[in-house]
């Protein structure tokens, strides 16, 4: 298997007069602070999105960065990030990852191919983690990217909307749960209004309800015995 970052070693705790960039200066994993060591107390955990699937793009120019690692298609490319992630990981002594459905597997054509790209990846995924230790922190379904949730997801006002996104976090619960994921998050980053002269405030923050108290319904029914989480952010990306 190809290594994609062969020049970097292992980074270890060195102390803070350490002039090794590939050094921890404060961080030290086996250092007992309040009862338990640096490892336990801080859970950090690779973000997909922004380590392997970021480009460096923003509103006034292209990508900057070449996150290909190597691939030419859309699945061989999911495929390299798993491989080149888990190896990050390695790297800096991460025990965890998270991520959005839309980071680990391209969107298809259909719904169903879809998910059958995310089912692909994750079995590549849960080898990995079979074979390294790593844990899945959490997981979540990306319902923001898709033009298809320009007026929300949970508080769209299209059915088709809303029945596209609840069988979005279905996919993506399965996923999380097949993985090990400690956690399931909602980010409602498309959700909201632009004004209240064209919203219905109490259909939407009940159709809202209704997709968590789904998510948690479905959750019980597969298994699930993690957590549920809403990420609150009123800014982001905002309308």
């Amino acid at each position: 298997m190809a290594q994609y970052f062969e020049n970097v070693p292992v980074v270890k705790y060195e102390g803070p007069k350490s002039t090794n960039p590939f050094a921890f200066k404060f961080y030290d994993k086996d250092r007992v602070v309040a009862g338990k060591t640096m490892k336990e107390q801080l859970k950090f955990a690779m973000a997909w999105w922004h380590t392997l699937c970021a480009n460096g793009v923003d509103m006034f120019g292209s990508a900057t960065q070449d996150k290909s690692f190597g691939g030419t298609t859309p699945m061989e490319i999911a495929e390299n990030r798993v491989y080149a992630g888990f190896e990050f990981m390695e790297k800096l002594g991460i025990d965890y990852f998270c991520f959005h459905d839309r980071d680990l597997a391209p969107e298809g054509r259909t719904l169903a191919e879809s998910n059958e790209n995310l089912a692909k990846i994750v079995d590549i995924v849960a080898g990995e983690q079979k074979k390294s230790g790593k844990k899945l922190l959490w997981g979540t379904a990306n319902l923001f990217n898709n033009p298809r949730y320009m007026f929300g997801a949970g508080t769209a006002p299209n059915a088709d909307v809303f029945a596209y996104a609840a069988a979005q976090v279905k996919a993506a619960m399965d996923a999380t749960v097949k993985l090990g994921g400690h956690a399931y998050v909602f980010w409602g980053g498309r959700e909201g209004y632009d004004t209240l002269l064209n919203t219905d405030m109490g259909l939407e923050l009940d159709n809202i309800a209704k997709l968590f108290h789904m998510a948690i319904d479905y959750g019980n029914k597969i298994g699930f015995d993690g957590d549920f989480y809403i990420e609150p952010k009123p800014k982001e990306p905002t309308k």
